[in-house]
Formats: structure tokens, sequence, C-alpha cells
């Protein structure tokens, strides 16, 4: 197991920030200058972060359950909305996405390991001040200890895409009858697609040992994880829907088997890649990677 660092949610805070203000146009894959700069301290492990349409920061922290709200530059007192979690280990809250008609609906999407601490769920709660009414999208997915992944995102085609690890068995990443290991998509809803790979089944690609890194190009469709490897094979997947990117057990290190396809970039495990997103502006063309163990953002 790989040290879980709040270097991960700091990094991709950093890579937020540039994102969003830095200068430049359309990119081309140009390298843009990165300064850390602190924007909001004094938090408990936040674990994943998501700008509002009108410039808030929504960001989750892992132990206490709380989702908090930045509003011009000063975290409101008061967290928007709250769950009972199993913190332990790689469980928590973990995830967080807005939804695409943020602006019409106030729509927030979570993920985290509920406090019996054997299941993770996705809940959708509403962030308009009058009570969040939370609603269950996606109930009974597998937990463990550790590799629960957790990461949410929507893609450029309305659906829900999550990461889901093998939960500490690697057996789960390579059948079609359980969650684990694997990336899932789903409607907004909660239902599952008409078009996914297999019908009736929220599987979109499998195969995989522990994704926490997602991103998606929201003008070309493509969809990234990063996951982590054992002590070997950190790697970034560019997915394809229904591809198996190999992860078994006794997959050795630099597999190159045909019958599973290949990252687009392989680590040592010094790295452990988590966080990540689609660069715009300066950083056109490009994907911006934290990592936990080397605390670097490439």
């Amino acid at each position: 197991m790989k040290p879980y660092r709040c270097v991960r949610s700091l990094a991709l805070l950093m890579a937020a920030l540039s994102i969003s203000c830095g200068g430049g146009g359309g990119g081309g894959g140009s390298t843009g200058t990165l300064a850390a700069q602190v924007v909001v301290g004094n938090l408990s492990v936040p674990t994943a972060l998501r700008f509002t349409p009108d410039g808030d920061i929504i960001f989750t922290e892992k132990a206490t359950g709380n989702v908090r709200k930045v509003v011009n530059g000063t975290v409101l007192p008061n967290p928007i909305f709250s769950v009972s979690v199993e913190s332990d280990g790689e469980r928590g809250l973990l995830g967080l996405a807005i939804d695409p008609n943020y602006q019409a609906n106030n729509f927030v999407y979570v993920f985290y390991t509920k406090a019996s601490g054997t299941e993770n769920e996705v809940v959708r709660f509403t962030d308009n001040g009058s009570g969040p009414n939370p609603t269950v999208i996606v109930p009974g997915l597998p937990a463990s200890a550790n590799h629960n992944g957790g990461r949410l995102e929507f893609g450029p085609d309305g659906k829900l895409y999550v990461t889901l690890g093998d939960v500490q068995n690697a057996s789960n990443s390579q059948s079609d009858s359980t969650p684990a290991g694997k990336v899932l998509r789903y409607n907004a809803n909660g239902s599952i697609p008409g078009d996914n790979p297999i019908p009736g089944n929220p599987l979109f690609s499998k195969g995989h040992r522990n994704c926490f890194g997602l991103a998606i190009d929201q003008v070309s469709g493509r969809v990234f994880v990063s996951e982590n490897g054992p002590d070997c094979d950190d790697e970034v997947n560019r997915l394809v829907a229904g591809g198996n990117f190999g992860w078994r057990p006794g997959q050795p290190c630099g597999d190159n088997d045909p019958g599973f396809l290949d990252p687009l970039v392989r680590f040592s495990s010094v790295n452990a890649p988590t966080g990540m997103v689609v660069g715009t502006s300066a950083f056109g063309n490009s994907l911006l990677m934290a990592s936990f163990n080397d605390r670097k953002l490439r």
C-alpha cells in the first residue's frame, strides 16, 4: 500500500488553479509556468475539488465526511453537505463532481465509503442553501481498506464516470460480474446507459487496479485515468469503451501482453500517480498529474 498524503489534493488544487487562471491562448502543448500559492489552509485531508461555473470552489475532506465551499477566497463556516464515513486506510469521502447543468439544478455528486466500511456509494445533493436533499445515485459498490478508487467526472456525453479499485482482490478486475477494478459509466440519475459496452452493466473499461485520477477532455470526449501499480507499473491510460487494461493476479512488471491494452505512460512505483486534469490555455493538449509519493506535479 502506498501512503495516503494530503499532497494528492494540494497538487490537484495547484493544477486546477493554473488551468483556470493561466495566460496564453490555445496552447498547442506549450509549456506554462506554475507558481505554488496557498489558497485555503488548515484543512482536514482534502481529497477532491471542483470549481463551480461562478468560480467558487467545492472540496471534500476525507475523514470528516464534510463537503465545503470556498466563496471569494473564504471557506464558509459550515459544510454544505456531510456524510458519515469510514476513513481508515484509503476509505472515506473521496470523489466529487459538478453536474453539467449546475447553474440550473445546483447538483453536486460525491463518492464515499459508508460508515460500515464495506460499501462505497455515490450520492447527489443540492447546493442551493436551502437544504442538501441527498439522493443515492449509485448504491452498494464494494469497499475495502484500500483500492477504492473513488474518482468522479462527467463527460461531454453527459454521463457520469466513476473509478472503482479492485478492493484488494486482483481477480475482480477481470470479472464482468463485479464493478470492482473498473471504470463505470452511468446516466446522471444513476441508471445504466443503453450504449454501454455490456447491456445492463455499468462497466466502461476493466483490468484496473486502483485509479486515483480521472480526467476527461470535454472537447474530444477522451477519458484518461492514472493508475497505481503494486511495486511497479504506475500508469496513465487512455480508455477505450470495453477495453481491458490487464490488471490481474500475477501480472508481471512491464507487461506487454497483446491480449490487453498498453498504457500511454508507465512509471516506476516511486510516483504513485493520483489527481489528473486536462490542460487548457498555456497547458493545451496536455495532462497535468499529481503524484503523492514524490510530491510532484507533472
